[in-house]
C-alpha cells in the first residue's frame, strides 16, 4: 500500500483542462457567453506559459479580407485537404477570421496589421509571444479559477456522459477530485518528445479522452515533419525552397513547379527519395535573406519575444547557412473526434485546438497544425476555443451534474499512484525511446509500406509489455510515466490506422499504394477502446455528396 496524500475536491459548472491559447480562450469566451457559469482551468505546468502558441514563430494565418470563403473552401479541398476534410466547418473557421481577429484585439492580443503572404488568398502575421499572458489575465478578470502544476489523468463518466475528471499536484502529490457538468479538453497534440519547440505536445488529454471512451478520428495524419540543421537541430523553415543533393542538382525543382511558402510532404519525399537513391545528403543553399525567414524581427513590433529570438538566432549563429538538413519529426497527431460545435462523443465532453484539430476534419488529409498553411495551428486554436467554450456555456445553462463514483475515483487514484509505489520497474525513457525508434524515420510515419508497418506494430508491442511496469521515483517521474503510456497509444493507433488506410493522399503516403483511391477511401478512419480494453478500428463515410465542393473527375 502506498503513502496516503491529501485529496482536494472542488466542483464548477465547466472544468478546462490546458492552459494553453485554446484553452484560454475556450475560458474567455465561456464566461463572456455565460458570466454566470462557473469556469476552473487546470494546467499541469503554468498556465499563459504552457502551450505551444508562446513558443517559436508565433505565427497568426490571416486571410484575405476581400476573398469569398467558398474560393479558399475550394482551393483547401482540393489541394490541401484532398477531399478528406469536413467542409461545413472548414467554412466557419475561414468566414470567422475578422471576427477572431477583432476579439484578440479586445482580449488584449496585439495583431500587427503588416502581412506577408503565405499562400493563396492567405496572409501570416507575428503575434507576440505574450500572447497567453494576456489571455490568462483576461481569464482571471472575468473570474476563471486557475489551478496550475495539477496534470489531469484520467476523466470521469457517468454512463456515456463525463461528470468531471481527476489528476494530482506536481508539487506535493495532493490528489485533486473535480466535479463538473462540462469538461473541455485544450490539452494539445501528440508530439512525442522530439521537436524542441514543440516537444510538450505529450498526448495525455487524447489518452484521457480515450480512456474515457470518446472516439478518435483520422489518428493516421499525425506525422507532421520537417527539415532540421544537422548541426544546430533548427527547423529549416521555408528551407524546401533551396534544396540541393550532394551532387549540386536543385531538387527542389523535382517536386515544386512554382515558389511556395505553405508546408508540404513532398520536401520530405524528394529528402527521402533522394537518400534513397545514394544522392544524400541534402543541404541547403540558404541565408538569411532568403531563407524566407531572415528580417521578420524587422517585419513585427514584438518586444516580448525579441530576447527569445535573439539567443535563438545567436545559437545557431554560422550552422544554418548552407548546411546538410534531415527529415525530422515533429508529430502532430490530433485525433479526438469533435463536432461543429467542438462536442466530443461523450455527453459533456469537449475538445479544442491541438488536441482535436485533425479530429474535428477541419484539415482533411495533413497533419494538423500547420495543416499546410502557417499560422492556422495559433488561429484554429482560437477558433476551436470560441466555438467550444460558447457551445460548453450554453451545455451548462441547462445540463445537470453527472454522477460522481467513488469506486472509480478509488481505481483511478491508485492507477495514478502505480509507478510510485512500485519497488523496481521500467524507466519511462525506455519505453519512450522505443516510440521514438517507430516515429521518428521518415520511412515509418510519413513515407510507410505495410512490411515496414508490421515491423513496427512488433516494436510496439514491446513497448506496450514495458508500460505495463513504468516505475517513477517522484511526482515529476509519475507524469513522465503517464506521458509514455500516452505515447505508446498514439504510436499504437497511428501505426495501426496506417495499415488500413490503403492508399496515398495528402500527407499520407504508401508506397505500395501510391495513389489516391476516392472511390474506396473518401472515408475517415474511427477509433473506439473495445469492451475488452484493445482498440476497435472502423470507418466512417465521408458525407461527400452533401459538400460544395466535389473530387475533379479525373482524379481517382
Amino acid at each position: 500500500m502506498g503513502q496516503e496524500y491529501k485529496e482536494i475536491r472542488k466542483s464548477c459548472d465547466i472544468l478546462i483542462v490546458g492552459g494553453g491559447i485554446s484553452g484560454l480562450t475556450a475560458a474567455v469566451s465561456a464566461k463572456e457567453k455565460n458570466p454566470d457559469a462557473s469556469v476552473i482551468i487546470v494546467e499541469k505546468q503554468t498556465a499563459g506559459y504552457g502551450g505551444k502558441a508562446n513558443k517559436g514563430g508565433g505565427v497568426l494565418q490571416w486571410f484575405d479580407p476581400h476573398m469569398n470563403p467558398d474560393d479558399f473552401l475550394a482551393y483547401h479541398v482540393h489541394s490541401v485537404g484532398c477531399y478528406l476534410g469536413d467542409q461545413i466547418i472548414m467554412r466557419k473557421y475561414i468566414a470567422m477570421n475578422n471576427e477572431m481577429i477583432e476579439r484578440m484585439d479586445g482580449w488584449g492580443i496585439k495583431v500587427p496589421r503588416q502581412k506577408i503572404p503565405t499562400g493563396p488568398m492567405t496572409f501570416m502575421v507575428g503575434i507576440d509571444l505574450d500572447n497567453c499572458l494576456k489571455m490568462a489575465q483576461r481569464a482571471r478578470k472575468l473570474g476563471c479559477e486557475i489551478i496550475d502544476k495539477v496534470p489531469i489523468s484520467d476523466l470521469l463518466t457517468d454512463g456515456n456522459k463525463v461528470s468531471g475528471a481527476v489528476g494530482y499536484s506536481l508539487l506535493d502529490g495532493t490528489w485533486y477530485v473535480f466535479e463538473a457538468k462540462a469538461v473541455l479538453l485544450a490539452t494539445g497534440s501528440q508530439n512525442y518528445r522530439v521537436s524542441g519547440m514543440w516537444s510538450n505536445g505529450r498526448g495525455d488529454g487524447i489518452y484521457a479522452a480515450y480512456k474515457a471512451g470518446a472516439e478518435m478520428r483520422n489518428p493516421e495524419f499525425g506525422s507532421f515533419m520537417q527539415l532540421f540543421g544537422k548541426e544546430s537541430y533548427h527547423e529549416r523553415v521555408f528551407g524546401e525552397n533551396n534544396m540541393y543533393n550532394r551532387l549540386g542538382e536543385n531538387v527542389t525543382k523535382n517536386f515544386r513547379r512554382f515558389p511556395e511558402s505553405d508546408i508540404s510532404a513532398t520536401a520530405i519525399r524528394e529528402w527521402y527519395d533522394q537518400m534513397q537513391q545514394g544522392k544524400g545528403p541534402i543541404y541547403l543553399r540558404v541565408n538569411r535573406e532568403n531563407s524566407g525567414t531572415g528580417g521578420m524581427e524587422n517585419i513585427w513590433d514584438r518586444p516580448y519575444g525579441q530576447p527569445f529570438w535573439k539567443y535563438s538566432r545567436a545559437e545557431g549563429e554560422g550552422k544554418d547557412l548552407e548546411n546538410e538538413v534531415f527529415a525530422g519529426l515533429v508529430g502532430e497527431q490530433s485525433p479526438i473526434k469533435v463536432g461543429h460545435n467542438m462536442d466530443a462523443t461523450l455527453e459533456g465532453l469537449y475538445a479544442t485546438g491541438d488536441c482535436s484539430y485533425t479530429g474535428s476534419g477541419a484539415p482533411g488529409a495533413v497533419p494538423a497544425p500547420p495543416g499546410r498553411n502557417r499560422g492556422s495551428g495559433i488561429l484554429n486554436g482560437i477558433f476551436a476555443g470560441i466555438v467550444g467554450g460558447e457551445a460548453a456555456a450554453e451545455f451548462v445553462k441547462t445540463a445537470t451534474q453527472g454522477k460522481v463514483c467513488e469506486n472509480q475515483i478509488a481505481k483511478l487514484k491508485e492507477d495514478a499512484y502505480a509507478p510510485l509505489n512500485r519497488a523496481e520497474g521500467t524507466d519511462p525513457i525506455d519505453v519512450i525511446d522505443l516510440v521514438q525508434e517507430v516515429m521518428c524515420p521518415a520511412e515509418n510515419s510519413c513515407i510507410m509500406s505495410e512490411h515496414r508497418l508490421n515491423i513496427c506494430l512488433r516494436k510496439i508491442a514491446a513497448a506496450k509489455e514495458l508500460a505495463k511496469n513504468l516505475k517513477a521515483v517522484d511526482f515529476h517521474g509519475m507524469l513522465s510515466c503517464h506521458e509514455a503510456e500516452a505515447m505508446v497509444f498514439s504510436c499504437e493507433m497511428h501505426v495501426r490506422a496506417s495499415l488500413m488506410r490503403k492508399e496515398s493522399r495528402g500527407w499520407f503516403f504508401r508506397e505500395d499504394y501510391p495513389t489516391m483511391d476516392n472511390e474506396n477511401w473518401l472515408k475517415w478512419i474511427i477509433v473506439k477502446k473495445g469492451e475488452d480494453g484493445e482498440m476497435n478500428f472502423s470507418t466512417e463515410d465521408i458525407p461527400i455528396e452533401t459538400y460544395p465542393v466535389q473530387p475533379l473527375k479525373f482524379e481517382h
